[in-house]
């Protein structure tokens, strides 16, 4: 029977994990506020300033000019300037949006050096909207998760912030994109699994799960991509105008590397830390077992989740790469040279990749849990058994 400083004594721990989460969160997001910007002075000028504007009235196409608009700029150092500005739909798409009076838009203002300042609204401002589905999404998972969703949510919101404030300015500044993925993988991990898990014997092993994954990813991704002779761009617009805009600055093969290190990162969470909690229920459901049970009924658990990861693995990269294979199917006749195209390729590759090293993360993180909770798993009281384990 439990004594009554029992529970005195987990709700001093709860009490004193909250300080310690507080203080962490405090010192991360002081290091996000005043960390110097890192941002190369030579890349900040690079695209055109992005402002947000109101249209005011809009003036159709005439003898072959583009449509146009009066907007006032809203916010910043110009607000309250009034400009006429091009229509533009997003990304230069030739079908323009249903542009009208009183809509909030994008403005992009481009200034040539030596030369004139040109105004173009490129898209519609969308700040509100995503604003509002971000505070769904906290409440639904504070509602359904409660501490821990919240928890889950400030990790996120660190990776994002640290992703903008570290991993891009690094990129810019020219450090190795591979290197620079893994590092900032494993951090992140480690960052979102203490979070959302705290620290135990089983957010250790995800953790090392996790590492052992990223490195097995990053080392196949590098072999294969050589084997394969991808161009430096391999077949992404976006990296050929990066190379345009930043020349010899930063490592492009390198960066496509470094996406497909990222791309697993997520699904390797998951599979590492389902694994690891799954070595520990069955430890407590059975303090006997020892570590060779453990890694093989928890491996049988995994092999079960692996289908339906790789599956959601695939099924991501299909998604952004299927308009692209539908252009490609209406040009290419032949399915094989559409399958050789360098785009298409790469996909594959990172695809294939990426369940490498999840496969690779599944029995390793299994390894390691099952080492550590052998025989130490605690032994249930005999009021948890006489009530057949409930609490």
């Amino acid at each position: 029977m439990a004594s009554p400083a029992e529970p005195q004594d987990s709700e001093l721990r709860n009490d004193r994990r909250i300080v310690l989460y507080g203080l962490a969160l405090i010192l991360l997001v002081g290091f996000l506020v005043f960390v110097p910007n890192l941002v190369p002075a030579a890349t900040r000028q690079v695209v055109s300033n992005l402002e947000h504007a109101r249209i005011e009235t809009v003036q159709a196409a005439q003898n072959g000019a583009p449509p146009t608009a009066t907007v006032v700029v809203l916010d910043g150092p110009q607000a309250g300037m009034r400009v006429l500005a091009n229509l533009q739909g997003p990304s230069s798409q030739l079908q323009l949006p249903d542009y009208r009076p009183g809509d909030e838009v994008v403005l992009s203002v481009d200034r040539q050096p030596g030369g004139p300042t040109t105004y173009a609204v490129i898209d519609r401002w969308r700040l509100p909207l995503l604003g509002a589905l971000v505070g769904a999404f906290v409440v639904a998972a504070a509602a359904i998760a409660g501490w821990r969703g919240l928890r889950a949510v400030v990790s996120l919101v660190l990776t994002v912030g640290f992703t903008i404030r570290l991993l891009i300015p690094l990129l810019l500044l020219g450090w190795n994109p591979v290197g620079l993925a893994v590092v900032f993988g494993i951090a992140v991990t480690v960052l979102s699994f203490l979070l959302t898990q705290g620290a135990s014997r089983t957010t250790l092993a995800a953790i090392l799960g996790t590492s052992a994954g990223l490195l097995v990813t990053g080392v196949l991704a590098a072999l294969v991509s050589a084997a394969a002779q991808f161009t430096s761009a391999q077949g992404s617009e976006e990296v050929v105008t990066l190379g345009q805009l930043m020349g010899n600055r930063i490592d492009l093969s390198g960066l496509l590397l470094a996406a497909m290190i990222f791309g697993g990162l997520g699904v390797l969470n998951d599979v590492a830390m389902s694994q690891a909690a799954t070595v520990e229920e069955l430890g407590r459901v059975d303090p006997t077992l020892g570590p060779r049970a453990l890694f093989g009924r928890a491996m049988n658990v995994g092999v079960a989740h692996l289908a339906a990861t790789i599956n959601t693995l695939v099924f991501a990269y299909l998604g952004t790469a299927l308009p692209l294979l539908v252009v490609l199917a209406v040009q290419v006749g032949s399915l094989n040279a559409v399958i050789n195209q360098e785009v298409i390729a790469v996909e594959i590759v990172r695809t294939l990749v990426g369940s490498l090293g999840i496969l690779a993360a599944v029995p390793l993180t299994t390894v390691i849990a099952a080492l550590w909770q052998g025989r130490t798993a605690e032994v249930p009281s005999s009021a948890t058994v006489a009530s057949g384990g409930s609490e």
